[in-house]
C-alpha cells in the first residue's frame, strides 16, 4: 500500500473492485471504478507535465464538485505540485481566475466549470483562445494549459511536509490559508478508518464542496483504505440517498434536521411509531432493540438509504433533540468534534456516547479547558502547520509556542470525561455592564423549544440590548410567529435582564443559504454577514 499523500493515486490500483459515483446538480450520475480513475489520473499527469507543471508549483483548483476535481487533485499531488483549493464553486470568468493566480502566485488554475466569457476582451485577443495564460478548463481534454512563469523567489516557502493549501470558510469575516501537513492528514485518515471500522463494504458520502478540506480528506481516506465514495450536491442529497445508499454519512446538523422536524410536526396517529420506538429505547436500550426501532423509524430516516450504519455530525452547534430523535429511531447519529488545524479532537461512537456532548478525546490528543472556558489541544501530529496568504497575523495566537493549539471554542468536561461544547469564544457578547453572554446557548434553547427554526442572537449596538433573528419557513405564518414569541416571552420572564431578548426579527428560511451569503461553506450561519444584512437594512418582520 502506498504510504505517501503524493503517491495516493497509486492506491487506486490496489482496490480494483471499488468505485466512485458523482451526481451533478442536474442529477446526472457518473460512475468510475478505481482502475479507470487510476488510468485517467496518469493521463492527466502526463498532460500537466507536458504543459510545464513541475514539483513545487502552486496550482489552483476550483469549481463545483465533479469527477474532474478529483482527477486534478490526485494528479497534482502525484506530480509533487501543491493544490490550492479555491472556493469558487459557482464559477468565474478567466480574468477573475487570472487575478487569483497573481494574488497567490499560482503557476496555473484548473477549473471544473467552463469559465464565463470575458466581456471586456474578445476571445481572439486572449493568448489561450478564450482563457488567459495559466487558466485551463478540465471540461476540455486534452488539457489546454499555458503555465505561468513564477520566479522561485516569488513563491511562498512552505514549511515541513505541507502538501496542499486550503482556505477556511471565514466564519469570523476573515479567511485563513491553511498549510496542510501530509503526516497530520495521514494520521486523521488512520484515526477515521480505525474509529469508524471502515471496510471494503463501506461507501463514504461527500456532499459539501471539495474546497472544504474535510471533503478532500474523506476522499483520500476512501482511496487509501479501499471504500466506495458517493459525491452528491447538497441540493440533491435527500432526493438521491435512498437510491444511492451510502453507509457513512458525515455532515453539519442541517443535514439531519428534516426527519427530526417531521417527527415534531407529525400528528398523534403519525407520531405513534416514534412513541413506540422511544419507549423501546428507554426500556431496552442499545443493540437489543435497534433493529425494531429502525423499522419503526424508516418513514423518517429512510431518506438516507437502507445501508447507512454510521452518521456523524458537527462543525456547528448540534441540537441534542436532533441526535435524540435519530437514536430513538435506531438511526446511528453521533456528534463529533474536530478542526482543520488539528484534525479530529473528540468522538461519540457506538459503545461510548452521550447526547449533548462532542464525545471523548481521540487517542493521541490531549484536550484542556482554560480558566475562561476556551479549549486548547496538544497533538504530536496536527493536521495544519500554520497559515499562508490570509490569516498569517493570527498564527501566533492559534499555534502557541509550547505546542498547544487554541481552538477558539468554549467547553467543559463532565464527570465521565465527555466534552460539552458551549459556543465560540469570538461570539461571546460582553454587555456594557461587563456581563458575558454566550449567544449560542440562547439560540439552541430557542431552536429546541421551536423545532424547525434557526436563530441568531446578537447585540448590534455593541453590547447593549440583545436582538434575535429567527428564520421560519413562512414569515406570514401567524401561528409559527406566535409560537416563537410565546417562548421568548416566557424565557425572558425567567432570565436576568442581560439575557433577555429585546427585539426579534423574523426572516424567511429560504434566504439562509451559501448562495445568499448568509451561510458559510460549512453551512454555519455567517454572523457578520447576517449582522450586515439584517441590522443594517432593518428589513423583515420585526416584533
Amino acid at each position: 500500500m502506498s504510504n505517501s499523500i503524493n503517491d495516493l493515486y497509486r492506491s487506486l490500483a490496489e482496490h480494483p473492485e471499488r468505485r466512485m459515483r458523482f451526481v451533478s446538480f442536474a442529477g446526472k450520475l457518473v460512475t468510475r471504478n478505481f482502475p479507470e480513475i487510476y488510468k485517467d489520473v496518469l493521463e492527466l499527469m502526463d498532460e500537466l507535465r507536458e504543459s510545464g507543471c513541475r514539483a513545487g508549483d502552486l496550482v489552483g483548483v476550483t469549481g463545483p464538485n465533479s469527477y474532474e476535481w478529483v482527477l486534478a487533485d490526485l494528479a497534482l499531488l502525484g506530480l509533487g505540485c501543491v493544490p490550492v483549493a479555491l472556493a469558487l464553486e459557482q464559477g468565474a470568468d478567466g480574468r477573475a481566475l487570472a487575478a487569483l493566480a497573481d494574488a497567490y502566485r499560482l503557476a496555473a488554475v484548473l477549473t471544473t466549470r467552463a469559465p464565463e466569457p470575458d466581456r471586456e476582451r474578445p476571445a481572439r485577443e486572449l493568448p489561450n483562445g478564450e482563457l488567459p495564460d495559466g487558466v485551463a478548463a478540465l471540461t476540455a481534454r486534452p488539457l489546454k494549459l499555458v503555465r505561468r512563469d513564477i520566479p522561485a523567489g516569488a513563491r511562498p516557502t512552505l514549511p515541513g511536509d505541507a502538501f496542499t493549501i486550503a482556505f477556511s470558510s471565514g466564519t469570523a469575516g476573515s479567511k485563513k490559508g491553511l498549510l496542510m501537513s501530509a503526516a497530520g492528514v495521514e494520521n486523521t485518515m488512520r484515526i477515521s478508518a480505525e474509529a469508524w471500522r471502515l471496510t471494503a463494504d463501506d461507501d463514504l458520502l461527500i456532499v459539501m464542496p471539495f474546497s472544504n478540506f474535510q471533503q478532500r480528506y474523506l476522499l483520500y481516506t476512501a482511496v487509501r483504505y479501499g471504500t466506495d465514495v458517493t459525491v452528491v450536491p447538497p441540493e440533491r442529497m435527500l432526493q438521491k440517498l435512498r437510491e444511492l445508499a451510502p453507509t457513512v454519512v458525515l455532515g453539519p446538523p442541517s443535514f439531519f434536521e428534516l426527519p427530526a422536524n417531521r417527527v415534531g410536526s407529525a400528528g398523534p396517529r403519525e407520531r405513534l411509531p416514534y412513541l413506540l420506538a422511544t419507549a423501546l429505547h428507554a426500556l431496552v436500550p442499545g443493540r437489543a432493540s435497534r433493529r425494531l426501532r429502525a423499522r419503526l423509524g424508516r418513514r423518517w430516516t429512510g431518506v438516507y438509504g437502507s445501508r447507512v450504519r454510521l452518521m456523524l455530525t458537527g462543525s456547528a452547534p448540534v441540537p441534542p433533540r436532533t441526535v435524540r430523535v435519530f437514536q430513538c429511531l435506531g438511526a446511528p447519529l453521533f456528534e463529533v468534534y474536530g478542526s482543520s488545524e488539528i484534525g479530529w479532537i473528540a468522538f461519540n461512537l457506538p459503545g461510548g456516547h452521550r447526547i449533548g456532548s462532542a464525545g471523548r478525546p481521540v487517542d493521541g490528543v490531549r484536550v484542556d479547558v482554560a480558566d475562561d472556558g476556551e479549549i486548547t489541544v496538544r497533538t504530536g501530529l496536527p493536521q495544519c502547520l500554520g497559515y499562508v496568504f490570509e490569516g498569517v497575523g493570527t498564527q501566533d495566537a492559534v499555534f502557541l509556542g509550547d505546542g498547544r493549539i487554541v481552538t477558539g471554542d468554549l467547553g467543559e468536561f463532565d464527570r465521565a470525561g465527555f466534552l460539552r461544547l458551549k459556543g465560540r469564544k469570538k461570539n461571546v457578547i460582553i454587555t456594557r455592564s461587563g456581563v458575558k453572554i454566550n449567544p449560542e446557548e440562547l439560540e439552541l434553547a430557542l431552536e429546541k423549544a421551536c423545532p424547525g427554526v434557526r436563530a441568531m442572537v446578537a447585540a448590534p449596538d455593541g453590547g447593549g440590548l440583545l436582538n434575535c433573528v429567527v428564520w421560519v419557513e413562512d414569515v406570514a405564518d401567524a401561528d409559527r410567529v406566535a409560537q416563537v414569541e410565546a417562548y421568548l416571552e416566557e424565557a425572558n420572564g425567567k432570565r436576568e435582564s442581560a439575557l433577555r431578548i429585546a427585539r426579534t426579527v423574523f426572516r424567511p428560511s429560504a434566504e439562509l443559504t451559501v448562495e445568499e451569503g448568509l451561510l458559510t461553506r460549512n453551512f454555519k450561519i455567517d454572523r457578520n454577514a447576517v449582522t450586515r444584512r439584517v441590522f443594517a437594512e432593518r428589513t423583515g418582520v420585526g416584533r
